[in-house]
């Protein structure tokens, strides 16, 4: 029952909140035009990497450590102490750096987005998943989505600007941590320990999946970077106007993510639950097969509708998305599949080879294709990184004495389904 309300939650609370995404998205596209909108997301970018440390990578640790059965009030008080060193580090490097990086007017902006810092630190989001509580994540989106819709509609309209934008950003993050460390905080303590030498002995602990998570964003973000710096503001706009849909179509693969991860790392290592994992697999593969078809097909008009003639450069892009999606499910089922196994070593040499893989991609399709060509560089990055998840999994399998291909057997998936249908009708008999 959990399982089902954690999925429901995921993908109609998300699903709500993405559709509230998509109504504001053509305001303030079509207010800004790809150049600003472009602005804005070339400054997010450059935030990201002054917070690098800030958001290390902990929804993984802290599930994985809070599944361990360790106390909450433990491993909580761990990562948000460890994230209040790593912010005012974080501070004291973008206030001297950016100084001298960025011209005034970029300087203030950034000094403003980088409030959202702070809500990044709160944001136990680990603790909810770990708790098998998902709905709480998806309730404080949604929250957040909420008041930066109502923000958008009576503020924006009025005053739109980059500007406004990054403040009503700052809001809307904030609303969400908010929503999330409150309800802990009713119930629970943090032990909060500034001690340098105790954080540094929780990065140790989590540097690896800190790493892997880091070069997962990484591997998008220098995609952005990179458009930047080879093409213009506007061709940046282009590719989030694609992007951002792409995100949308893809919580769909992330609820369902959520929602299993739980007992995919709990089922792993039991050799008698190798059906349900099939069983999980395939609904990763029918997923993404579902939202390729809708993505690639409808592609036109979904630019069309949300944004208009202005970014119609960006349906190529989209189309390349779209084999991204179609991939990308199976990415993340061998992520969790090794994360399972306690293997961060294998998930950091994949991830940064994953960031490798987008660099070299990036500069070629770049500079041969233009903005079309950024579209088609996640599904290149993603086929590298399955070849390279499969070398290590065959590693994992053969330590642990586990045939690989039974992960993967569709008629396992089938006795799965087949058993789980026949349980309800009993169940249902029965009452």
């Amino acid at each position: 029952m959990k399982l089902i309300i954690n999925f429901v939650s995921k993908l109609g609370v998300d699903s709500l909140s993405r559709l509230i995404g998509f109504i504001t998205l053509p305001i303030i596209t079509r207010s800004l035009g790809p150049e600003g909108y472009g602005l804005f997301t070339y400054l997010f970018v450059i935030l990201s990497y002054f917070g690098f440390f800030i958001d290390f990578g902990y929804l993984n640790y802290g599930t994985n450590k809070l599944c361990e059965k360790t106390e909450s009030r433990i491993v909580i008080g761990k990562i948000i102490s460890l994230q209040l060193l790593t912010l005012i580090f974080s501070y004291i490097v973008l206030i001297i750096a950016a100084y001298f990086i960025f011209d005034s007017g970029k300087y203030f902006l950034l000094l403003i987005f980088s409030l959202t810092f702070f809500s990044q630190v709160f944001a136990i989001k680990y603790f909810y998943l770990a708790e098998n509580k998902l709905y709480y994540n998806s309730i404080s989106e949604l929250s957040g989505q909420i008041i930066y819709a109502v923000l958008i509609f009576i503020l924006f309209v009025k005053y739109p600007s980059v500007f406004t934008l990054i403040i009503f950003s700052v809001i809307q993050t904030a609303v969400t941590s908010i929503f999330l460390i409150i309800p802990y905080l009713r119930k629970n303590r943090i032990e909060i320990n500034l001690n340098f030498k105790d954080n540094i002995k929780t990065l140790k602990e989590a540097y690896k999946l800190g790493l892997a998570s880091k070069a997962e964003g990484l591997t998008t973000s220098l995609i952005i970077l990179c458009i930047g710096i080879f093409l213009n503001d506007e061709s940046v706009g282009l590719y989030n106007a694609s992007y951002k849909i792409y995100l949308i179509l893809l919580t769909v693969i992330q609820g369902m993510s959520y929602a299993l991860m739980p007992m995919l790392l709990s089922s792993v290592k039991k050799k008698n639950k190798i059906r349900k994992i099939c069983l999980i697999f395939y609904s990763y593969v029918t997923a993404g097969i579902i939202l390729f078809l809708v993505t690639f097909l409808f592609s036109g008009k979904i630019i069309s509708i949300l944004f208009g003639d202005k970014f119609l450069n960006s349906v190529p892009i989209l189309e390349g998305f779209s084999f991204t999606i179609l991939i990308w499910p199976t990415v993340m089922f061998f992520g969790l599949i090794i994360l399972a196994f306690n293997k961060y070593n294998y998930i950091l040499i994949i991830s940064i080879f994953s960031v490798i893989f987008s660099i070299i991609f990036s500069i070629i399709l770049i500079n041969i294709f233009g903005v079309t060509g950024t579209g088609f560089i996640l599904s290149l990055v993603a086929i590298g990184t399955i070849i390279m998840s499969i070398f290590f999994l065959r590693k994992i399998t053969l330590t642990e004495n586990l045939n690989m291909k039974e992960f993967f057997s569709f008629t396992n998936a089938i006795h799965e389904f087949k058993n789980i249908i026949f349980k309800k009708k009993d169940s249902t008999e029965l009452q």
